[in-house]
This record gives C-alpha cells, sequence and structure tokens, in this order.
C-alpha cells in the first residue's frame, strides 16, 4: 500500500467485492468498489477503493479450525 486508505461512500450503480482472510488469531473482510483513477494515468488496472474494513477475534472452538474452515469461516461472516 503505497497511500492511506480512506473510505469512500458507496455508489449502488457499482458492483460490490469482498476480500477476505484468516489467520490462527482472527478474520477480516474488507468491501470493496472499483473506482475510476483520480490521476491522468489511464490506465487498464482497476481500482478498487475500500467502502468498509470489519474484522474480529476467533472464538476458542474456532482456533482449532483448519486452514480451509478459517477461510471459509471469513467469508461466510463477512456475508452474514
Amino acid at each position: 500500500i503505497t497511500s492511506p486508505a480512506v473510505l469512500i461512500l458507496p455508489d449502488p450503480t457499482k458492483p460490490y467485492t469482498i476480500r477476505t482472510d484468516a489467520s490462527r488469531v482472527g478474520i477480516g473482510a474488507v468491501l470493496l468498489q472499483q473506482q475510476t483513477r483520480d490521476d491522468e494515468d489511464v490506465s487498464t488496472i482497476p481500482v478498487y477503493k475500500p467502502v468498509a474494513f470489519a474484522s474480529r477475534s476467533l472464538k476458542p472452538a474456532e482456533k482449532r479450525y483448519s486452514t480451509i474452515e478459517l477461510e471459509t469461516l471469513a467469508i461466510w461472516w463477512s456475508v452474514t
């Protein structure tokens, strides 16, 4: 990351993307929307900006989950 994350206001006409991650201590998610670039660089690489962040610590039983179970938990938790 080369610049600070600044939350944007959501645009209901654009699709959302959710990215999740999990570790042995917690799970997290970020809600993103594709935006146009602010500078003159006309790049074909999409720019995604954060709308919201969320995270939480794992519960004691969740700390015994396998990696795939933790990643699945992060996805499930982010959309519920």
